[in-house]
């Protein structure tokens, strides 16, 4: 082989050569420029996720803990008894509407929280899968019959839905989302008493309430799931723990 041969076929080798470098280098960049993309995407899903939870996680851990409290003077300390039952009128009327409105209270939250993130492409985040797991949980306790079948309260999830958006205060003109809250004790009592359509959706709340002080063993199963349950939530929250006391966070 002629030494002019020789050189040609070693130049298109190298030209060969530096082609499969540059397509196999182009690949590459292409690579790492898709999977910076793809982490700048994911960053940029938690950070909305992080505005959302900021936005919204004092209020539903204000709610979450007042309502895992209730349950749990229901069950420990006989809260139901004591006012509901033996209580004089007054003591009576709030012992029945304030543990309605703790409840609504806790499922006006999840509502807004709800609507604040319903049109946010959350993917795979996976702080998001926790925090979407622990609600369902709480949930799923509140309307299941398949572990507490005949336990009160049970709320289908349909109503639990109806009760959150009617615990919405409706926004100011001007206002948007970000600035929603839910109403207050003295707005939800008010409420009650002056309209029917909205007292209805409650009914069937108050009607398991008195069932529970009306009784004398009374079967707590759903309310012990439901406390264990709403302190997942709050522990998930409260991340490291610094807003409410360990003693007031008891288990039952």
């Amino acid at each position: 082989m002629s030494g002019e041969l020789v050189v040609a076929v070693i130049s298109a080798a190298v030209a060969l050569a530096s082609v499969a470098i540059s397509v196999w280098s182009a690949r590459g960049t292409i690579r790492l420029q898709d999977e910076l993309e793809q982490r700048r995407q994911q960053a940029s899903k938690e950070e909305l996720v992080e505005q959302v939870m900021s936005r919204y996680r004092e209020p539903l851990l204000r709610a979450a803990f007042d309502l895992q409290s209730r349950i749990y003077n229901i069950v420990r300390q006989k809260f139901l008894l004591r006012y509901l039952r033996q209580g004089d009128p007054p003591g009576q009327a709030y012992a029945c509407r304030n543990t309605m409105f703790v409840v609504a209270e806790y499922l006006g939250w999840v509502e807004i929280l709800r609507r604040g993130v319903q049109f946010l492409d959350l993917g795979d985040v996976r702080r998001n899968q926790q925090l979407v797991e622990r609600l369902e949980a709480i949930g799923t306790t509140l309307s299941t019959d398949r572990d507490y079948q005949g336990a009160v309260p049970r709320m289908f999830r349909g109503e639990q839905r109806a009760v959150g958006e009617l615990m919405i205060d409706p926004a100011q003109a001007g206002e948007g989302a970000a600035v929603r809250q839910c109403i207050g004790y003295a707005a939800f009592a008010a409420r009650l008493d002056a309209e029917p359509d909205f007292a209805r959706w409650f009914a069937p709340l108050e009607r398991d309430i008195r069932e529970l002080a009306a009784g004398d063993a009374p079967d707590h199963r759903r309310l012990v799931a439901l406390q264990h349950a709403l302190l997942d939530l709050i522990n998930f929250l409260d991340d490291p723990p610094a807003r409410f006391p360990a003693e007031q966070l008891t288990r039952l």
